[in-house]
């Protein structure tokens, strides 16, 4: 059971640090076009899939097609928060797993 828990805690601690406010306000503030086919144009309901959007984007190397070198700094900083966030989240969902299945069967 205290691998379920231990799991949960480091899945929340994944999505908790999935926001990229840096890449975020360089994006904003230096291609407000991509900014706001990301982010911007979307309605109250969808803000907040916001974080998610910028997410997904960001582990696609989205950035490195942008002309300016402040994004690509940006991107390329954000990425590698993005994949520490994105390897945690797999660690607390595979001993989310783990857990459920010491608990079937322990």
């Amino acid at each position: 059971m205290s691998v379920l828990a231990l799991g949960f805690v480091v899945l929340f601690i994944g999505i908790a640090f999935m926001g990229l406010p840096e890449l975020n306000r360089t994006l904003k503030q230096h291609d407000r076009q991509q900014w706001d086919s990301l982010l911007g144009s979307q309605g109250r309901f969808m803000a907040s899939f916001d974080r998610l959007t910028l997410f997904f984007w960001t582990l696609g190397r989205g950035f490195e097609i942008s002309d300016n070198i402040d994004i690509q700094y940006a991107g390329h900083q954000a990425f590698k928060q993005a994949t520490r966030v994105k390897y945690t989240i797999l660690l607390g969902t595979s001993l989310i797993i783990i857990g459920f299945v010491i608990s079937l069967f322990g």
